[in-house]
């Protein structure tokens, strides 16, 4: 989004444009529906456009497309490491923002945008920040010398990590599973033709 841009209040669907209410609460609770699997899947959608429009087309996957692109426009590749969870963090999010920016994420109204920016921006200083350091931070080969340093950061790390839900451990158990066999076959693929 280009500096000059305001902030979007609408979203295209088709031919015709939707009024959409883009406050971080909104985006977040569409989120939170989008990810309840015991919905089933038209229900699901027309909840989570509910979330940030009064009036949701009837074409909802088109929609929820078109507020993904206008919401999620890049995904940064990432070495699949969550940093962040919306509901974990919430409290030191809150905490955050008022002791950087003045803002009261309970009363306060934001542009998902703006709530984006101002999150990506938050400068060192906060415990928000520094559980974020402590999650990134790779840690260090064993040594002689940094015995205390590992065991630290170790201990910071368990404390600080993020809780993931039965159906993310599901899901990553399957992503595990599938690359494994993706190395396998690649594996016998490069015997059978050393061998030929």
């Amino acid at each position: 989004m280009k500096l000059q841009d305001a902030l979007p209040c609408t979203v295209a669907v088709g031919r015709r444009t939707y009024k959409v209410d883009l406050d971080f609460r909104n985006v977040l609770r569409m989120m939170d529906v989008l990810g309840q699997d015991d919905i089933m899947p038209a229900a699901r959608e027309y909840n989570a456009l509910r979330c940030v429009m009064k009036h949701p087309p009837k074409r909802t996957s088109e929609a929820l497309l078109a507020l993904r692109v206008l919401l999620f426009p890049e995904q940064p590749k990432t070495d699949g490491k969550k940093l962040t969870d919306f509901v974990q963090d919430a409290d030191l999010i809150r905490a955050a923002f008022m002791q950087e920016y003045g803002i009261n994420l309970y009363r306060d109204k934001l542009h998902w945008f703006e709530f984006t920016s101002l999150l990506s921006g938050l400068p060192e200083g906060s415990r928000y920040t520094e559980v974020l350091g402590i999650r990134a931070r790779p840690m260090p080969k064993p040594t002689k010398y940094n015995a205390d340093e590992r065991q630290w950061l170790q201990q910071a790390k368990a404390m600080h990590a993020i809780r993931i839900s039965e159906k993310e451990r599901e899901q990553s158990y399957q992503t595990s599973l599938h690359r494994t066999a993706e190395s396998l076959l690649a594996l016998a693929k490069r015997g059978e033709q050393q061998s030929a």
